[in-house]
């Protein structure tokens, strides 16, 4: 097999070449970090985020092209904001109805996947959400961590997406794709769970050694599951579930429409 051959390629069979736009000096990236096409890493640079960073050189911008090794890059929807309450989201879905993720990415009629979420949400809720979600001691938080090589700061937020990595790695999912319509006009962004999986394209850097005391963390997990009460989602969690996932689709309808308005601007101007 080519090195060609074990990279990420699109529909067309042709290898993803993807960008991201930084002020950093760095070899690795972080866990969840996204690339998209190089207009939307020259968009990321002109967040006024950066200009709150005292310690980079807002001159020295930098647009890092990369590859990814082939893998299982499941499409969700543009999240916008990214944070655990949007992810929680995605990972219920994924637990009760992967299709729901479906249908929000062909925009079906909301309605249909509103009764969908009720279906759903009438299932035994699976152990891992709530996993996945548990809040813990800082130590245990610390141990746990260290078992891994993707998180070293122990906070809770952390832990989160330490343990939703690693279930959906144990699911098939190595990470995630979508429609970018936050910076990128709707054209496919990439999220990467782990830094080995990025070819950077800039420099050479060698792979990040790793740590993955997988039988350690498998005892954690089913010390949980042993003592976890099975249940359903309550009305409030419904509520908030139906409506993320209801901000997700808006979101990205009314992204669409603001692309097609300024498409007319621009052909109304030549």
């Amino acid at each position: 097999m080519t090195q060609e051959t074990q990279l990420l390629t699109d529909n067309n069979g042709n290898v993803v070449t993807a960008f991201h736009g930084t002020y950093y000096d760095f070899d690795y990236f972080f866990p969840l970090t996204h690339f998209g096409t190089e207009y939307a890493a020259k968009r990321v640079l002109n967040e006024g985020k950066w200009k709150r960073d005292k310690n980079i050189d807002i001159n020295n911008p930098k647009i890092i092209p990369v590859n990814f090794k082939h893998g299982n890059y499941v499409e969700i929807p543009d999240l916008n904001n990214h944070y655990t309450d949007d992810w929680q989201a995605i990972i219920l879905a994924l637990l009760l109805d992967k299709s729901i993720i479906d249908n929000i990415n062909s925009l079906i009629p909301w309605k249909d996947i509103e009764q969908k979420c009720k279906v759903a949400a009438t299932k035994e809720l699976p152990y891992q959400y709530d996993f996945i979600r548990e809040q813990i001691a800082p130590d245990s938080i610390q141990q746990e961590l260290s078992l891994e090589s993707l998180y070293s700061q122990p906070t809770n937020e952390n832990l989160f997406y330490q343990r939703m990595i690693l279930f959906l790695e144990s699911v098939g999912i190595n990470g995630f794709s979508y429609p970018n319509f936050t910076e990128g006009g709707g054209l496919n962004s990439y999220i990467i769970f782990r830094q080995n999986n990025v070819v950077r394209l800039d420099k050479n850097v060698s792979p990040l050694p790793e740590k993955n005391n997988i039988s350690q963390l498998r005892k954690i997990e089913k010390a949980f599951a042993a003592r976890y009460k099975p249940r359903q989602l309550n009305a409030s969690e419904i509520q908030v579930w139906v409506k993320k996932l209801h901000d997700f689709y808006d979101f990205k309808i009314s992204e669409i429409a603001l692309q097609k308005h300024k498409a007319e601007i621009i052909a109304q101007q030549k």
